[in-house]
C-alpha cells in the first residue's frame, strides 16, 4: 500500500468499533479524506487527542486504490483548536466553519485556496477577531472561491452602491439601487453602504486585518447584515441548512441578551 502525507484539518469524528475511530479530515495536498483509525479510541492511543476537531494536523495514511476509505498511520499535532474552544462563541464559529467545509469540498479534489482560507479564518479568531465577521468573511469567500458569488458592481441603469446601498434578489438577477430594486419578495435582501464596504474590505484584504466600521445601529452592524444575507446563499448553494450556523446564531442571540 502506497504511503502518503499531507497538512489536514480534523473536520470530524466518530466511532467505528471499540478501538477504531472514523475521521473526515480536508487536506492540502489531496481534499476531503476520509480516514480509519485504528486504536484511536484506546487511553494510550498513538494518535493522542491530535484527531480532535479542528486541530491542523500533519498526517500520514496507506491506501488502497479500490477502498474509499484510507487507514491513517501516523498524526502529529500542528496548531490545536483547543484555545478556541475555551469561547463559547469562537467555538461556535469552528464548528460552523467546519460544516461548512465538509458541505462544499470535494472528496479527494485539492482545493488550496480553499485550505488557505480555513487556516487564515481560524488564526484570526486566535488572535480574537470578531467571529461574527470572520465568519461573514468565510462565507463570502467560500462562495466566491465556488463561483456562486455575484459581487456588485452597479446596477443595470448604471448607478453605483457606494452611497444608496443595494438591494439584492437570490433568484436574480442579482443587485439593484434602490431606485430600481423591484418589489419586495421572499429573498430579498438589502446592504446597506457600510455592509457593501465591509465586503470590499473582505474582497482585499485577509480576515485578520479587516475591521467593521459600521455606523449601521447598534442591533445590525455591517457584518450582521452580510451574515443575513449569506445565509440565503449558502443554504440556496448546498441545498439544505448546514450544520453548526443554527448553533452560531443560538450562541450570538445569547451573548446580546446578557
Amino acid at each position: 500500500m502506497p504511503t502518503r502525507q499531507s497538512r489536514a484539518f480534523v473536520l470530524r469524528s466518530f466511532p467505528l468499533s471499540e478501538s477504531a475511530k472514523g475521521v473526515i479530515l480536508f487536506s492540502e495536498e489531496e481534499g476531503k479524506i476520509k480516514g480509519w483509525a485504528h486504536g484511536a479510541r484506546r487511553p494510550n492511543s498513538r494518535f493522542g487527542s491530535s484527531l480532535d476537531l479542528g486541530n491542523e494536523v500533519q498526517l500520514e495514511w496507506r491506501e488502497r486504490e479500490t477502498r474509499e476509505w484510507v487507514n491513517l498511520s501516523h498524526c502529529d499535532l500542528v496548531v490545536s483548536a483547543l484555545p478556541l474552544m475555551r469561547d463559547p462563541l469562537a467555538a461556535a464559529t469552528l464548528h460552523y466553519h467546519l460544516g461548512l467545509v465538509d458541505v462544499f469540498a470535494p472528496g479527494r479534489d485539492a482545493r488550496p485556496r480553499l485550505y488557505r482560507l480555513v487556516r487564515a479564518c481560524l488564526g484570526a479568531l486566535r488572535d480574537h477577531s470578531s467571529p461574527l465577521l470572520v465568519a461573514a468573511y468565510f462565507e463570502a469567500w467560500l462562495l466566491r472561491l465556488s463561483g456562486l458569488y455575484p459581487r456588485p458592481g452597479r446596477c443595470g441603469c448604471g448607478a453605483g452602491f457606494c452611497e444608496t446601498g443595494a438591494a439584492f434578489r437570490p433568484s436574480g438577477p442579482g443587485w439593484y439601487c434602490p431606485d430600481c430594486a423591484p418589489g419586495e419578495r421572499p429573498g430579498d435582501l438589502s446592504l446597506s453602504s457600510e455592509a457593501l464596504a465591509l465586503l470590499a474590505a473582505v474582497w482585499a484584504s485577509p480576515p485578520a486585518a479587516v475591521q467593521d466600521r459600521s455606523r449601521a445601529p447598534a442591533d445590525r452592524t455591517a457584518a450582521e447584515e452580510l451574515f443575513r444575507l449569506h445565509r440565503g446563499m449558502v443554504g440556496a448553494a448546498a441545498g439544505r441548512e448546514i450544520p453548526g450556523r443554527e448553533g452560531l446564531v443560538r450562541v450570538l442571540n445569547l451573548i446580546r441578551r446578557q
